[in-house]
């Protein structure tokens, strides 16, 4: 039964290298009719881990050969095929419960992530969701953060989804140059492989930005083809949440808000405990003047991800903004660790609390780190509903603190 486990496994990993069995979490109460719930919490983290199309995860019926065996890390990795094994143990009480999880490297018994949550029971079934949800958000982002790094020290099983890494990595320094380069690795990977969609969802987003920061000689050319290669994302996955929160993502540039939000309520059916896919949709309801959703998905997201990157606070502050809050606007975006892109709303938001010293100081930032900036070309892209009066704060906040 493994040695077939082992087999399909292979045969399936044609995109992926990460590849995942989580182990039946141990009873750490001793109590027998804890043992269901173990198994049920095991199952649960296994289904919503599965929904991470770039995480190929062993079924339950094959992980569950390995209950109550000891058996050496490397052993089970070899035997199932895979590179990660999550393992744990629950230890529950009348009132409460405590869910501890291990990530390790099978080959090497490293142990790369730990975690533990828990907390007061009340509604069993809905924290029982709760709890898995958030471990296994958590553990697709500690997945890609540990592909990430093993990637970079040794060479790639399959080029394509390498490819499709470093694309991801260098479009989040949203640079001229750096879009261009991840461009051409998104292209190559789809030479490799021209049915995987998360190559087509990567490139589309670099048109996108290069359409946002006027890098291209036809701005709207670039909409329209981020558009197309989104809806090629998911033409060749449908199942992937990605395909559909980058058409959700291109939809909002276009000004399309409506279909912007049905595209990103199809990708969180997909997978509702993908982090990054609550942040983006957050800022699409943000333009869409929802804030208040927003900040609800977004302090959800932020739960799912505790090492959440700086888009989520980007987001955040968009939010507080069309509030007219632009003090937590500034508070928010003074958190992010990196502030070349927070520069903008900073000028503004200062500018518009009439603390100009501090405008333009940030204005200075806007010019240094995006040479061709304008408030008119900002006017246009912003993809704020037609006459939303945010728009026009933003532009006055902008021109207050100098710049044109």
């Amino acid at each position: 039964m493994i040695t077939q486990g082992r087999r399909a496994t292979q045969h399936l990993r044609t995109f992926t290298e990460a590849s995942l069995a989580v182990l039946p979490l141990e009873n750490l109460s001793r109590n027998p009719s804890d043992d269901p719930y173990c198994d049920g919490l095991t199952a649960d983290i296994i289904t919503n881990i599965s929904r991470f199309r770039d995480v190929l995860v062993i079924a339950r019926h094959s992980a569950f050969l390995f209950k109550k065996q000891d058996l050496p890390a490397a052993q089970i990795g070899k035997q199932l095929g895979v590179r990660y094994l999550l393992s744990g143990g629950l230890l529950r009480s009348e009132r409460q419960i405590k869910l501890s999880v291990k990530l390790t490297e099978a080959a090497t018994s490293v142990v790369i992530w730990t975690d533990c949550d828990g907390g007061e029971l009340g509604d069993i079934f809905a924290f029982q969701d709760e709890l898995t949800d958030v471990i296994a958000a958590r553990l697709a982002v500690q997945i890609k953060g540990a592909e990430r790094q093993r990637l970079a020290k040794s060479p790639p099983n399959n080029l394509a989804y390498w490819l499709n890494l470093r694309g991801q990595e260098l479009g989040l320094s949203y640079r001229r140059d750096s879009n261009w380069r991840a461009r051409r690795l998104y292209e190559k990977a789809i030479e490799l492989s021209p049915d995987y969609g998360r190559s087509y969802a990567g490139l589309s987003r670099t048109f996108n930005l290069e359409f946002f920061y006027a890098w291209a000689d036809s701005p709207e050319s670039a909409l329209d083809r981020a558009v197309d290669l989104a809806k090629i994302a998911i033409t060749r996955d449908s199942l992937d949440a990605r395909g559909y929160s980058e058409l959700g993502y291109a939809y909002l540039y276009s000004k399309r808000h409506d279909e912007s939000l049905a595209a990103y309520e199809r990708a969180i059916e997909l997978n509702p405990n993908d982090a990054d896919i609550l942040s983006e949709m957050a800022d699409a309801l943000v333009f869409s003047d929802d804030a208040g959703r927003a900040i609800d998905l977004l302090e959800h997201a932020m739960r799912l991800n505790p090492f959440y990157p700086d888009d989520y606070l980007w987001h955040l502050a968009d939010a507080y903004f069309v509030l007219a809050d632009y003090e937590r606007t500034i508070s928010t975006l003074q958190r992010m660790q990196v502030q070349s892109e927070a520069h903008r709303m900073l000028a503004a938001s200062h500018g518009l609390l009439g603390n100009l010293t501090q405008a333009r100081c940030h204005a200075s930032q806007v010019r240094r780190v995006n040479p061709n900036f304008s408030v008119a070309h900002l006017s246009k892209v912003a993809p704020y509903r037609e006459g939303a009066p945010q728009l026009k704060a933003l532009i006055e906040g902008l021109r207050r603190a100098g710049l044109k």
